[in-house]
């Protein structure tokens, strides 16, 4: 029922991982996610993503393998390598809860990234984290690592789609003020033209060019 809820949910232009995971033939290393056994899936997504064919998408779960195992670091830089490698990034809609066996996990396995990043790792560990809070549907802490990330490296593509991704999830101005009042009196109209606006400008963000990492590590 979860599931058939999950795909109806679907905006018409989005990759369900169901299929992602079929297609790719994840579902041995899908089911060590979902008993906890995050090493062993993060070994058996590396192996697929070795074999030859269209395989960028599994590095997606296989980030989330790392983050969840402890290897936050390694998880960002195979995120970004996602992002950048595969089309279908942010169309993948994945429910963390079906992936992982439960819901939170990713967001406890995040914040204790977090907490134990080290210096010159933060921006890697921030670019899995605000992925994964995103998934998880924490906004405010997904913003929050976002944001550190782009003190770290710079308004990049990463962080521009998946901060694009996440302000379409948050709820329009017009819905939040009428929330709030609705209860209270209409204020009145004062008199005369109502004052003209204009339109405001963004300012230009800075933008730091995305390094490759120069190799890849698979800790235990």
């Amino acid at each position: 029922m979860i599931t058939i809820v999950w795909l109806l949910a679907l905006a018409p232009g989005d990759l369900s991982y169901a299929e992602l995971s079929r297609k790719q033939g994840l579902q041995a290393a899908d089911g060590w996610m979902r008993e906890g056994k995050f090493l062993e899936a993060a070994v058996a997504y590396r192996s697929i993503l070795l074999t030859p064919g269209e395989r960028e998408a599994v590095r997606i779960p296989l980030a989330l393998a790392l983050l969840a195992k402890g290897d936050a670091v390694y998880g960002g830089i195979e995120i970004r390598r996602a992002h950048m490698l595969c089309p279908d990034f942010l169309r993948l809609a994945i429910d963390p809860a079906e992936l992982l066996g439960a819901k939170g996990i990713l967001t406890k396995a995040a914040d204790s990234a977090i907490q134990l990043e080290a210096d010159g790792e933060g921006a890697e560990v921030d670019a899995v984290a605000a992925y994964a809070y995103f998934l998880e549907g924490q906004r405010d802490r997904a913003q929050a690592a976002l944001g550190r990330y782009v003190q770290s490296r710079g308004n990049d593509a990463y962080a521009r789609d998946l901060g694009a991704a996440l302000a379409k999830g948050a709820p329009s101005p017009t819905k939040a003020s009428t929330a709030s009042t609705v209860d209270a009196p209409a204020p009145p109209v004062p008199a005369g033209p109502a004052p003209k606006t204009e339109a405001i400008r963004a300012g230009v963000r800075y933008r730091e060019p995305e390094s490759r990492p120069l190799g890849e590590i698979l800790s235990k």
